[in-house]
């Protein structure tokens, strides 16, 4: 009861709303409000993170009486004060952004770039095989660390204070609006270029600038479309209640490891299995060019699996 007593006080005498607190500690907002009910107590490491913001010391956090410390008018904040970005959450996004759409536009490019060298140099079917291979590695280097630290943040920021303006989100839909538009627009200039050259001498550089301008349109896609939804604060604090409520169920991280195990082996299949006999050992297989369609496809069943899990565990209660 102290301790509820204690973060009660200390916040509303800063004029803090339970949002803002979540923020500063990496909680969720009902976090808060289960620590003020005495629902529940925080762990360790949020105590000394509260105890540091409140500059008191843990035992008086938890067991002292601190209704009577006053607070210095540096300390309290403005009741019309702006949500701040305390946390970095709209960096993070950006960098993120451009590093997946970086990373995905470089694994659709190396087809096109193999596409290139089968037209120009088809007596070499090592060099194409080993620039896919160069390629495709460059792409998940640039994927996975940006994975990894998105990941981090959210497990660290699992709520975030709303605090774009609407002047702000105007811009995002309008960036997003203009990206989707350019997105399609490179698609469809590849389409027609394929289709220009199409049963001629030059079908194959076609080809290889139809797979370049959809690698062009889908970094436009997923660059803005990433921002996009990032500017809805509301949907990022929902899905982060959503994962948390998805780690207690035992069986997401087996279902969705087994799928995507099971995307990297048909994908390597697309492409090494099935090339003609008489070509060398770096042949490949006659599904090589859209062998990278295995990975999303396995993203889209991982969630379809998370979906129903969560409908059966919803089920159940």
């Amino acid at each position: 009861m102290k301790f509820r007593q204690n973060l009660l006080h200390l916040r509303q005498q800063r004029n803090m709303t339970q949002e803002q607190l979540a923020m500063l500690l990496g909680v969720s907002r009902q976090s808060v409000a289960k620590w003020e009910a005495g629902q529940s107590t925080p762990e360790v490491d949020k105590l000394m993170r509260m105890a540091e913001l409140f500059e008191c010391s843990l035992d008086e956090l938890v067991n002292g009486d601190l209704s009577g410390r006053t607070v210095r008018a540096a300390e309290v904040l403005p009741p019309d004060a702006a949500p701040q970005d305390t946390c970095g959450y709209d960096r993070h996004f950006r960098l993120f952004s451009l590093s997946i759409a970086t990373g995905v536009a470089i694994i659709i490019a190396a087809t096109a770039l193999v596409s290139l060298c089968d037209a120009l140099l088809p007596w070499n079917q090592n060099l194409s095989g080993a620039l896919l291979l160069v390629c495709v590695a460059i792409g998940i280097i640039v994927i996975i660390p940006a994975g990894i630290e998105h990941a981090a943040f959210t497990r660290n920021h699992p709520f975030v204070e709303d605090f774009y303006t609407e002047e702000e989100k105007g811009a995002v839909r309008r960036s997003f609006t203009r990206g989707l538009a350019g997105g399609i627009g490179f698609i469809l200039l590849g389409c027609a270029i394929a289709s220009a050259f199409d049963n001629t001498p030059l079908e194959n550089v076609a080809g290889s600038g139809f797979l370049a301008t959809i690698a062009a349109g889908v970094w436009l896609i997923v660059r803005f479309g990433i921002l996009y939804g990032a500017s809805r604060v509301e949907n990022y604090n929902k899905e982060r209640t959503d994962e948390i409520e998805e780690r207690t169920d035992p069986l997401v991280g087996p279902v969705c490891g087994i799928i995507m195990l099971a995307a990297t082996i048909v994908g390597l299949t697309m492409l090494w299995v099935g090339g003609y006999p008489d070509q060398d050992a770096m042949a490949r297989g006659p599904f090589a060019d859209i062998f990278w369609v295995a990975w999303p496809i396995g993203g889209i069943l991982c969630a379809i699996a998370a979906l129903v899990l969560k409908i059966r565990r919803n089920a159940k209660r």
